[in-house]
């Protein structure tokens, strides 16, 4: 009977003993935003090992809104206000971040100075908030050299500072998943006309028709 040599024994056992490799695939729709900009406090220059997270579905964790309620897709926010929010974490949330980062965009039309990427601008940076809860200040807290006008198409990321903004659209199991809420702002004109909203008025809780 014939019998393989040396050589063709090693090939044949290299066949049939090889990994076949396997491409990563992203979880959900990507809101990667195409900015390459990668801030020093809140990025990091290598990927987070995904291998410590604890969590048994392979899935991220993902923030889950709370104040302004998660059924309005794109709430309204006064300008020149505190805006209060609040959220929580789905159940794959295995390791929530220790650290978040709350960062704005402009809407489109606006950009970087002498670029054409878009404006973002920092509301917090590496922030601890273990009640899951952050106020604010649309005067203070809005882009250098900017004012925030009332209009559409703005919009508001929460990251894990430690993941950073570059790799938060990445997909680590049990770690944050880079969350997105777009937003519109307007203007109260109650001081001037008995015709506009009132100061303080807040839409996103107002009871709606039945």
């Amino acid at each position: 009977m014939w019998q393989p040599d040396a050589h063709a024994k090693r090939q044949l056992t290299l066949n049939a003993g090889g990994a076949t490799p396997t491409s990563d695939s992203g979880f959900g729709i990507s809101l990667n935003n195409g900015n390459s900009d990668s801030p020093s406090k809140t990025s990091s220059g290598s990927k987070p090992s995904s291998s410590s997270s604890g969590s048994s579905n392979g899935q991220p964790g993902r923030i889950v809104m709370k104040t302004p309620p998660r059924a309005i897709e794109s709430p309204l926010f006064e300008a020149a206000s505190e805006v209060k929010l609040q959220w929580d974490y789905d159940d794959n949330m295995k390791k929530p971040p220790s650290q978040i980062t709350i960062r704005g965009q402009m809407p489109s039309g606006y950009f970087e100075p002498g670029t054409t990427k878009p404006l973002y601008w920092y509301i917090a940076q590496n922030i601890s908030a273990p009640n899951k809860m952050y106020t604010w200040n649309t005067i203070t807290q809005s882009p250098p050299g900017y004012t925030l006008r009332e209009g559409t198409g703005y919009k508001l990321f929460i990251i894990d500072s430690s993941i950073g903004w570059d790799n938060s659209t990445h997909v680590y199991p049990g770690k944050l998943f880079q969350f997105m809420l777009p937003f519109s702002m307007y203007n109260s004109r109650y001081a001037q006309t008995n015709d506009g909203v009132p100061k303080g008025y807040n839409p996103n809780a107002a009871a709606r028709p039945t």
